[in-house]
């Protein structure tokens, strides 16, 4: 993919990101006076909002992160615009459509982090 190309995509990608607004994160005491919440359920339900949206958050800012990292890479050495860290081979068009971001192609990506590859089935089977 040329260089022009990915950094378009990195750009609106970029602006696509923070148009997304930080999730709000809801206190769990709505009144100063009160003192936690009295229903466990609404409790329980608040505490998961809270964790939904801080995994957000977190999420959105790390996908920030990524795609400026790629637009630096990307500025100091446009000959090395799509091509894979490890391996230096070309990362597949495709992927870059969807993660203008990668740094690495799928197969080096898999064995940097083999725990992305499992399943749920390959985690409960043990037979």
């Amino acid at each position: 993919m040329k260089a022009a190309r990915l950094k378009g995509l990195l750009i609106e990608l970029r602006k696509q990101t923070v148009a997304e607004k930080p999730a709000r994160i809801e206190p769990n005491r709505r009144d100063a006076a009160a003192s936690g919440v009295p229903d466990e359920d609404e409790q329980a339900l608040s505490e998961m909002l809270q964790t939904l949206a801080s995994q957000r958050n977190k999420k959105q800012a790390e996908v920030l992160k990524q795609i400026d990292r790629a637009l630096r890479r990307l500025e100091s050495d446009p000959d090395l615009a799509g091509l894979c860290e490890e391996c230096e081979e070309p990362i597949p068009d495709k992927r870059l459509e969807v993660m203008p971001h990668a740094t690495m192609c799928a197969a080096c990506r898999g064995k940097r982090d083999p725990k992305r590859r499992q399943t749920r089935r390959g985690l409960i089977d043990f037979d």
